[in-house]
């Protein structure tokens, strides 16, 4: 009985220490009070825990606000320089392609950009790219890498870079530099970018379309700040729908819709009657805001206007992506350092 009250007054100690970061990285900069009023915490809890944080160098102490008559109240920020984190990832075939990379600080904050381009791309390619930047930064903690397929527990099942596939890749970048490593599908981390980005606390369904210029379209969900993944971590694989390849056939397209939109206006349909999206974005190969224009004048056709989503349209899934990753990898590295370390 002692052990586990023991075990649940630890537990609940870390969430404190999670909720008083995130709270001091909203507010910027706080006294204790304010920390106090905005998570509900005693003022006498979050001074022991924003002393422990100081002592870490994870919180710096930066002032003292004026007093009003007593002990003036210290100021707190969250350290933006404690650690930092490395999102990659790498698209386009074996044979050509890039090699994306931001750099964001502890509070989520863009650093710097590294972009290679491939040719012929190895995973000893993709690591040494790794390398030189955690050499020239040596305070990153966490890595975070989205690559175009199905990734299950940091191992390749399938991948659009087939040189990739079957690799146990979490495991290799682990053992290679030992720091925290996650590993996901592209359109996941796109999507949770995008949600972020624009749908950050909204719990309707929002998706995310993505139709590459060589490779099949994929699609990312979130609901109520979660990724869908599936129970085999197959979910958005819409390539897959029964349709979708018939579509490219002259006498299943119409004349006046071109191939890329026939198959955007099957796979809308799709995640309406499944999902009932509230917002979906779009991005990829010959799709552009009159594109998504149309698109809906089509659903009209089938669907009640209450049904429709909003449809948001992006030149570029890059912003959404690295947004997706680095978020995506901040919070389970915090977790993992709080929780498991």
């Amino acid at each position: 009985m002692t052990t586990v009250l023991i075990n649940t007054t630890r537990q609940m100690k870390k969430k404190n220490i999670m909720l008083v970061t995130s709270t001091l990285k909203s507010l910027v900069s706080a006294t204790k009070g304010d920390i106090s009023t905005q998570t509900g915490l005693s003022l006498a809890t979050c001074g022991t825990i924003l002393n422990e944080l100081c002592a870490e160098g994870e919180v710096i102490e930066v002032s003292l606000d004026e007093s009003r008559g007593g002990r003036p109240a210290k100021r707190y920020i969250y350290n933006a320089d404690y650690f930092s984190i490395l999102s990659v990832y790498a698209e386009g075939t074996n044979d050509s392609g890039i090699i994306s990379s931001y750099l964001t600080s502890a509070d989520g904050k863009k650093i710097q950009e590294y972009n290679e381009v491939y040719n012929n791309l190895t995973v000893d390619m993709l690591i040494n790219h790794i390398q030189e930047i955690i050499e020239k930064h040596p305070n990153i903690k966490a890595l975070g890498l989205g690559l175009p397929g199905v990734v299950v527990d940091g191992k390749v099942l399938t991948c659009d870079i087939t040189h990739l596939e079957g690799l146990d890749i979490a495991e290799r970048l682990n053992s290679r530099f030992d720091i925290f490593v996650q590993v996901g599908n592209d359109m996941n981390y796109t999507a949770f970018g995008f949600y972020r980005n624009d749908c950050r606390n909204i719990n309707d369904p929002i998706a995310y379309i993505f139709m590459p210029p060589r490779h099949c379209a994929g699609c990312g969900i979130v609901i109520s700040g979660k990724m869908l993944r599936g129970a085999s971590q197959f979910a958005g694989e819409v390539s897959k729908l029964p349709y979708y390849d018939n579509l490219t056939t002259a006498e299943n397209t119409n004349p006046h819709h071109i191939p890329e939109f026939e198959k955007l206006l099957h796979i809308t349909s799709s995640l309406i009657v499944i999902i009932n999206p509230v917002t979906v974005a779009i991005s990829g190969n010959n799709i552009n805001q009159a594109c998504i224009d149309a698109l809906t004048i089509e659903l009209l056709k089938k669907f009640d206007s209450k049904h429709i989503p909003h449809f948001v349209y992006r030149d570029s899934i890059k912003s959404d992506y690295h947004k997706g990753i680095s978020e995506y990898t901040l919070d389970a590295y915090n977790n993992f350092r709080v929780f498991d370390c």
